[in-house]
């Protein structure tokens, strides 16, 4: 299991793990009219080209001046614009397979995306509709 980053210094990891969780947070939170998470959010797998229903979607920050941000966040795409975050992990390794704590992460988003598929939650009247019913 090979690291895909090189840390040399333990204690800046840790300072940059922390700058790079506030930036992004504020990305994620941001609710101007602005606003774009399409911009923040990537389909997981890197040679996907076309949009899926109920995609596997990714964000982390982009221009970081150390070294590309470890932080990443997962989430399934509702629609446009719309995330169900599922969770979030530091990624260290090539791919997510290569650690146990990502494969966490990645059946963690199978799991959400097949039971929105099995409840007919695939948009966000549907979504809507499933949080008026257990609300």
């Amino acid at each position: 299991m090979a690291t895909y980053f090189k840390i040399t210094d333990v204690n800046q990891a840790i300072y940059d793990t922390i700058e790079d969780s506030e930036r992004l947070q504020c990305l994620i939170m941001d609710i101007s009219p602005d606003a774009n998470l399409d911009q923040i959010f990537r389909p997981l797998e890197n040679q996907r080209m076309t949009e899926m229903l109920l995609g596997k979607e990714k964000a982390r920050l982009r221009n970081t001046p150390a070294h590309a941000s470890w932080l990443r966040i997962y989430a399934i795409k509702l629609e446009p614009g719309i995330y169900i975050i599922t969770g979030g992990a530091i990624k260290l390794t090539r791919t997510m397979q290569e650690r146990e704590h990502t494969l966490v992460e990645l059946a963690k988003m199978e799991r959400v995306r097949r039971y929105m598929l099995d409840n007919n939650i695939v948009d966000m009247d549907a979504f809507q509709d499933y949080l008026n019913e257990i609300g």
